[in-house]
């Protein structure tokens, strides 16, 4: 029987553009696509489990949040920032699961 993910976070990009950028700039420069024809919320799965998220400082992460910005041509505001937070907070608990991917809403 599969194990359930019992942690996610949900972060809204405009398109997959948007995330190679950010998968980019965590050091996870190649994903494998794996469409999902048959469900009907997700069409897409990003399996990075290979990798491993950067266990970053808030100043290490200021840092990536403006490249962010400067290449994506996204706004800053506080929505835009908590979004990605959550990076500071979560690749050490991410990093010792077995699974990590991305999925892609319909």
């Amino acid at each position: 029987m599969g194990q359930a993910c019992h942690e996610y976070f949900s972060v809204v990009l405009e398109n997959d553009d948007e995330l190679k950028i950010l998968m980019t700039l965590l050091g996870m420069d190649f994903l494998v696509e794996t469409p999902l024809l048959s469900n009907e919320d997700f069409s897409a799965v990003f399996d990075f489990s290979a990798a491993k998220l950067p266990q970053l400082k808030k100043e290490e992460f200021d840092n990536i949040y403006e490249e962010w910005l400067r290449r994506s041509g996204r706004q800053t505001s506080m929505d835009e920032y908590g979004q990605l937070i959550f990076l500071t907070e979560r690749g050490s608990s991410w990093n010792g699961m077995i699974n990590r991917f991305v999925l892609r809403e319909r």
